[in-house]
């Protein structure tokens, strides 16, 4: 019986420890740290900023909090923060090494996967171009499939590279296929660059955030008219109006 209790005890803790509400990054290599990461809505923690030279920890509550305050440690040593998904592991010991950032830079993001426990970190570059596919514009589509050669560009903001803007028609036309949807591409190809809206079928005019990569989801157009679409790649963030 003893062992019983002492087993649903230990499943109990390793589910709380899972279940973070907040994650903060701080460390030297935080210049304004603590700073909160963005908790995206399909429930990863997010970081898009600069960075100085030093180590980075992330850790559970704004400030340290000894017994209470949990980090996420890389479980190899010297692991740099700049990855394609390395584990961590949940500790309370804040002697215990973080993520290492080698140099200073404005555009470094970071993805905290709490399901299966994972930190990614890149340095964002911007990307040459965005275009828009699907079936929401004429020429897009037919009945059968989506003409990646018609992708329509946006347009690269002077003053940030990262922003991009495209205006044109939309709508929901007969005779095609998926009618009403479209994606943004980073090329004129399918992938490897794509921007998705987290949820099928997310209208345009209610969407605000995007994801790089993931699914294959797409924004739907329920009203037809002319419209103004701005999205920010370093910051994942996508608006749209109609302009008629």
């Amino acid at each position: 019986m003893k062992k019983i209790m002492l087993s649903l005890m230990l499943l109990m803790a390793a589910g709380k420890c899972g279940a973070q509400s907040a994650l903060w990054a701080t460390g030297t290599a935080v210049p304004d740290g603590p700073v909160q990461l963005e908790k995206r809505p399909d429930g990863q923690y997010r970081f898009a900023g600069a960075l100085d030279a030093g180590e980075l920890k992330i850790m559970t509550t704004p400030t340290l909090q000894p017994g209470t305050t949990q980090f996420l440690a890389p479980q190899l040593a010297d692991a740099y923060l700049v990855n394609n998904g390395l584990t961590y592991v949940l500790t309370t010991d804040s002697t215990r090494a973080g993520w290492v950032v080698s140099f200073q830079e404005d555009t470094y993001r970071l993805l905290v996967n709490t399901a299966d426990r994972t930190l990614t970190g890149e340095l964002f570059l911007p990307w040459n171009e965005v275009l828009i596919a699907g079936s929401a514009f004429e020429g897009g589509s037919d009945n059968v499939e989506w003409h990646r050669d018609n992708m329509l560009p946006f347009r690269r903001d002077h003053d940030d590279p990262y922003v991009f803007t495209w205006t044109g028609r939309l709508g929901v036309f007969d005779g095609v296929v998926e009618p009403g949807r479209f994606k943004l591409e980073g090329q004129m190809t399918w992938g490897p660059r794509e921007l998705h809206p987290y949820q099928q079928d997310e209208d345009l005019l209610q969407s605000t955030r995007m994801r790089t990569g993931g699914s294959d989801t797409k924004w739907h157009v329920s009203r037809e008219g002319l419209y103004r679409i701005r999205v920010d790649l370093f910051h994942e963030t996508f608006q749209a109006e109609l302009l008629e």
